[in-house]
């Protein structure tokens, strides 16, 4: 099995370059690399050993990025977590994936947690070199055990598809606790171009870094590129790549950005997957298909029937390849956790193929609501709602209701009143397409990976509708 290389020391030609850059901060490949074998040695003086976790706090981000190619080069793992995270699901965290060690940056130091007391790692997890949480946007978060030959696949593949190479800079404003914002770190030392830092996603300052520097690749999720759209952000003249995920994007979104002269790839992937398994670039501005992510990334294979397959239902998602997860992780932390066998794992999104081989993704499997004996896509129905004037952006859930099964709720943000809104809808969708409950929001609240929060979003129109038993999706 591949292992993950020493990514800071793998662009010595580049050595003298920017690796790293953050405000008024440069750090090149060659002092990148120098201060990895230092960061390497004082964890290995700490009492850190190959195969263990250690807890790192994902800000400020250039500590991070240190400590991510430290413990590459350390053959231990990598486990980072939200900075401002409460102890008492930090303390979760750790008990979850039986982490050995926590960073303190503050002091430069290890500390041991109470699982090494218990445990040592499994012989059988010594390949895995990064743990991340899930986004948990509709459950129980868990944390998939990504291995150093996933990591690698996932940025070899990446960098091809996406062309990035040593002259390239990629800005990264999502947070590097989650898998869109951590694989831009070995994606860019891997192809040795430069990592432009920001701690999490501010859009003014986003705004001021892509007018003055030279950037050419940068990753959003959609609530993020309506926030730059708003500020009436162009894109630099030298970005070639926009990657956007992480959720759907409406078609509207889409026909803004493409309109502004942003060079919008759509992509899929999950954490599960080491991040996208599908990319494709867009250029339709006036129908663009939300719902097309792409041909799939090299190595990946899918297990899917065609879209045109009108008489066979729709199915979700199966992938393998070499950047599908080792599993999920456990005390123990022993792989095959959510895998079946031969080394598929099944998605909870319903996808098919396209006659020309691209991934089609048609929504969640669980996202399918009986209203009155008649199965209701909530994705579908949002995705109807925020094309209505007026509407920036909206998020359908279902919440229960004794007679029909569940009504649908509305939560958007927009000029359009929540009147005019009902009486778009009653106009422009069957009656058991139609949202009952309608709740207009300065701004829909959001994960710390940027997503929609659907759960707090169904408590909100839950309440507001004075009910019980919301089910976010």
């Amino acid at each position: 099995m591949l292992d993950l290389p020493d990514f800071s020391a793998a662009p010595w030609q580049w050595g003298a370059s920017c690796a790293l850059a953050q405000g008024a901060d440069r750090l090149s490949y060659a002092g990148l690399h120098a201060q990895v074998i230092e960061r390497a040695r004082r964890l290995a003086s700490g009492g850190l050993k190959p195969g263990e976790v250690v807890m790192v706090p994902d800000a400020p981000a250039w500590d991070l990025v240190i400590m991510q190619h430290s413990l590459a080069r350390s053959g231990a793992a990598l486990f980072p977590f939200r900075a401002d995270l409460p102890a008492f699901e930090l303390a979760k965290l750790s008990q979850l994936v039986g982490a050995e060690w926590r960073w303190h940056r503050q002091s430069a130091c290890l500390e041991r947690t109470h699982c090494s007391l218990i445990q040592s790692a499994s012989a059988d997890s010594t390949e895995v070199r990064a743990l991340i949480k899930t986004s948990g946007s509709s459950g129980e978060p868990k944390v998939a055990m990504l291995t150093g030959a996933n990591l690698l696949a996932s940025a070899l593949a990446a960098n091809q598809r996406l062309g990035l190479g040593a002259s390239d800079l990629w800005l990264a404003c999502l947070r590097l606790s989650h898998i869109g914002g951590l694989a831009i770190g070995y994606r860019c030392a891997l192809a040795g171009a430069t990592l432009l830092l920001h701690d999490g996603f501010d859009a003014a300052a986003v705004a001021r870094d892509l007018a003055q520097w030279p950037v050419t690749h940068l990753s959003l999720v959609p609530p993020m590129l309506a926030r730059l759209l708003d500020l009436g952000c162009l894109p630099p003249a030298q970005l070639s790549v926009l990657l956007v995920g992480g959720q759907a994007v409406s078609p509207s979104l889409a026909r803004r950005a493409l309109g502004a002269g942003w060079p919008l790839h759509l992509t899929y992937g999950m954490t599960e997957t080491t991040s996208q398994i599908a990319t494709r670039k867009v250029t339709a501005i006036r129908e663009p298909d939300a719902t097309l992510a792409g041909e799939p990334l090299p190595g990946v294979e899918l297990d899917l029937h065609g879209c045109d397959a009108a008489t066979r239902p729709p199915r979700p998602l199966r992938v393998r390849g070499p950047m599908v997860m080792a599993g999920y992780a456990g005390p123990d932390r022993l792989p095959g956790r959510g895998l079946q066998p031969g080394g598929w794992l099944e998605a909870a999104d319903l996808a098919c193929l396209s006659s020309d081989g691209q991934l089609r993704i048609l929504g969640r499997a669980d996202d399918v609501l009986v209203i009155g004996g008649v199965n209701v896509s909530r994705a579908a129905v949002q995705r109807r709602v925020c094309e209505a004037p007026g509407v920036r952006d909206c998020v359908v859930v279902g919440l229960r209701e004794a007679v029909w099964g569940f009504r649908l709720a509305l939560a958007y943000e927009g000029e359009v009143t929540e009147v005019d809104l009902e009486q778009w809808c009653r106009s422009s969708l069957m009656s058991h397409e139609r949202p009952r409950v309608f709740m207009r929001v300065e701004q829909l609240p959001l994960l710390a990976s940027g997503k929609h929060d659907r759960v707090r979003i169904g408590a909100m129109l839950e309440a507001m509708s004075g009910g019980s038993g919301a089910q976010p999706a």
